[in-house]
């Protein structure tokens, strides 16, 4: 019989770090949620050796993504711990094995900003191919004229390819359809079958999907323990592409090999890449910036004021699930757990 926290005093959950640096965090939306069971702090710890003590405290931690390697022996330090929520969809931050290892059950959003993340590559791919990024920027700076959209090219019949057919995936798709593209996709996890549900072609392999596809959209996931996907897009890969190609990537930024990726962009393989993540973030000073063919976001393809809300309520709502006694929904580490007597 599982054992209701609430039993004893009233818990502790914490924020280990600011969604924004420099911000204060207001904890209208937790405290919404969780007033009737635990109290809510937030730490504001922008490296590890930020974190305090008092992590020893809380029963449930939420983090955002500031804190790139919540590893084993900051996790050990999570004495009264019982899950660890990152708020958002990748955990790639967090050591799930080690917190398994310990008892302490971890939790993604998997559910959350599908539409804003679906919308942003399509946005990033819209963008380079209509040529409006570069055309709006020449028009505020005086120059009139269509020079700017030499190398425009009609959706219409032009072909995409999804790398990853997961949720995002899937709605990018839907949306590329909107636009009477030739949609295919490569996911070697996906069901036979799903192709044909969703009008689109299935294809046997990523070399296969980036020799024939005009556009590359990347949706596959990144974690500690699926490091396959590292440098999935790299320079072998990138010498099969289509010449004069896009990219796009919402995903997780160390799926490219950056390296790799600009001298592409350079020769011409790749005509001009969409990219709202990168392998080190904050990604303020990289060959990236210097190059006239790629548009760059600061991570922020999940951001809307409702995705936002929707994400923050349901990491609160996962810590008061597990404060009431009862399974988290979007344990992501349960083949881990070890120690069940901190269940």
């Amino acid at each position: 019989k599982k054992r209701n926290i609430m039993s004893k005093q009233r818990p502790l959950v914490a924020i280990l770090d600011p969604q924004f640096e420099g911000e204060e965090y207001k904890l209208d939306i937790e405290g919404k949620v969780l007033k009737d069971v635990a109290d809510v702090e937030c730490f504001n710890a922008l490296k590890i050796e930020d974190i305090p003590d008092k992590v020893s405290e809380p029963v449930a931690i939420l983090c955002w993504h500031h804190l790139t390697n919540i590893g084993k022996e900051t996790i050990e330090r999570m004495k009264n711990c019982k899950l660890i929520v990152r708020i958002g969809m990748g955990f790639d931050n967090v050591d799930i094995k080690a917190a398994g290892e310990l008892g302490i059950k971890v939790s993604n959003i998997p559910d959350y900003g599908v539409e804003e993340v679906a919308d942003s590559a399509i946005s990033l791919m819209l963008n380079i191919m209509r040529r409006t990024h570069w055309s709006a920027n020449l028009t505020k700076q005086g120059q009139w004229g269509t020079s700017a959209l030499k190398g425009a090219t009609r959706l219409h019949g032009s072909k995409v390819g999804i790398v990853g057919l997961g949720k995002i995936g899937t709605a990018f798709a839907l949306r590329a359809k909107a636009f009477s593209m030739d949609v295919q996709f490569y996911d070697p996890y996906v069901p036979y079958g799903m192709d044909k549900a969703l009008g689109i072609t299935r294809v046997g392999s990523l070399k296969e999907l980036v020799s024939t596809s005009d556009v590359i959209s990347l949706h596959c996931p990144l974690t500690m323990e699926n490091v396959d996907n590292h440098h999935l897009i790299n320079s072998e890969i990138l010498s099969h592409f289509k010449k004069g190609a896009v990219l796009i990537n919402t995903s997780r930024g160390p799926v490219i090999d950056e390296e790799a990726l600009c001298k592409s962009l350079q020769d011409g393989t790749v005509s001009a890449a969409g990219l709202d993540v990168f392998e080190k973030e904050p990604y303020k000073d990289g060959p990236l910036l210097k190059l006239d063919n790629v548009i760059l976001t600061p991570h922020g393809a999940f951001y809307s004021d409702q995705s936002v809300e929707e994400m923050r309520s349901k990491a609160a709502l996962e810590a008061k699930r597990i404060i009431e006694g009862q399974d988290p929904w979007y344990c992501v580490n349960e083949k881990y757990i070890k120690n069940a007597q901190r269940l």
